[in-house]
């Protein structure tokens, strides 16, 4: 990637701080940006900036995908003007904190990490990473149910250790040491913070107000000010009928209006009093497979909780969760008919393109 070089109208020692929050998937980062983006005003009045970038008020992912060209060797103008565009906003607000929010920074390839600070550095101060990670296990659990709400699991598809419905720089980046490693090799352990996800040891099973003390805003903004965003789960219902569907909508292009309109069925369901169409993420693992997860990252997981928090111990002690054998067949055929008419509803609603 050519390096990209910004003009500076102020020494180095006087530049904002950057916080860049790196996710990672399935850890709160939607509610942790749509809070920023609720809040920015208030924000910038404590001169902390969540820059709006390339029209995007909730993520900086846009910066992610513009690195991603340049080191590919496409084009570096997308992300020479994304970087104008936030030197503007650090000129306008003139804060001494900026953060960066995508959990796609997770799902970039190690090799893009050193060009993407490099990109960024002439503009701040220092730059640090916060990023939530929570157990292999249950991040491979949480992607399948995420990807089969989007109908890009097939039944076919293996549920871990496999890049079936994950991009490979995910499937790679799960061995977490290594991929701070990358971070911590440019930037100092010191300035690398990975926190532990899980709702059973975060006060009120709530994510944000340890990003806020993480990051240094605990006393800028209040956590009470946000409602946290809902973007729920499928129940084990949901995943059944989401990879049945898949193998017919993957591959058209109205599968986006038909996940639009599986989504809001398994709503409607929900009003009308249908149980575990949405609800808590179903693991369809075995015990051997979760041990066989455990084991495979291990070695990873053992220096991660050496070199960076003891908090990580969990990862190698954690007990299996009981596995979900129930599947299509399990669901009441009344009740299916039910859910396909709304689902229908749903498409008849959105127009003729959509049932195509």
């Amino acid at each position: 990637m050519k390096s990209t070089s910004l003009p500076t109208d102020c020494p180095p020692a006087s530049r904002p701080k950057l916080v860049l929050h790196a996710g990672t998937h399935k850890t709160g980062t939607t509610a942790i940006q749509s809070f920023l983006a609720n809040q920015r005003e208030a924000l910038a009045k404590e001169k902390v900036l969540y820059p709006t970038l390339d029209g995007d008020p909730l993520s900086h992912t846009s910066l992610q995908k513009h690195i991603g060209l340049a080191c590919t060797g496409s084009t570096t103008a997308p992300c020479d003007a994304t970087l104008a565009e936030l030197q503007l906003q650090i000129a306008d607000v003139q804060p001494s904190k900026v953060i960066l929010s995508s959990e796609h920074f997770f799902a970039m390839p190690r090799d893009w990490i050193a060009p993407l600070l490099a990109a960024v550095r002439p503009l701040f101060s220092s730059v640090s990473v916060v990023i939530y990670l929570r157990s292999q296990r249950d991040l491979w659990v949480s992607l399948y149910n995420q990807r089969a709400k989007a109908l890009k699991v097939l039944p076919s598809h293996r549920l871990w250790g496999s890049e079936d419905y994950l991009g490979p720089a995910i499937v790679e980046n799960m061995f977490y040491a290594d991929f701070l490693d990358a971070f911590a090799d440019q930037l100092g352990r010191q300035h690398v913070t990975p926190r532990l996800y899980d709702i059973q040891t975060l006060p009120g099973g709530d994510v944000l107000p340890d990003f806020l003390t993480a990051t240094g805003l605990e006393t800028l903004v209040a956590p009470a000010a946000q409602a946290t965003s809902r973007n729920p789960s499928l129940g084990w219902k949901g995943v059944a009928l989401a990879l049945a569907l898949a193998t017919r909508y993957q591959s058209l292009d109205s599968r986006q209006a038909v996940v639009g309109a599986l989504r809001r069925a398994f709503r409607a369901a929900e009003q009308e009093g249908l149980s575990d169409w949405l609800g808590a993420t179903p693991c369809y693992l075995t015990e051997d497979e979760q041990r066989a997860i455990r084991d495979t990252y291990t070695a990873s997981n053992t220096r991660l909780a050496d070199t960076y928090s003891l908090d990580f111990d969990a990862f190698l002690l954690e007990t299996p969760r009981p596995c979900e054998h129930r599947r299509l067949h399990h669901i009441d055929p009344a009740e299916l008919r039910q859910i396909h008419a709304l689902i229908r509803d749903q498409l008849d609603a959105a127009g003729p393109a959509s049932t195509s």
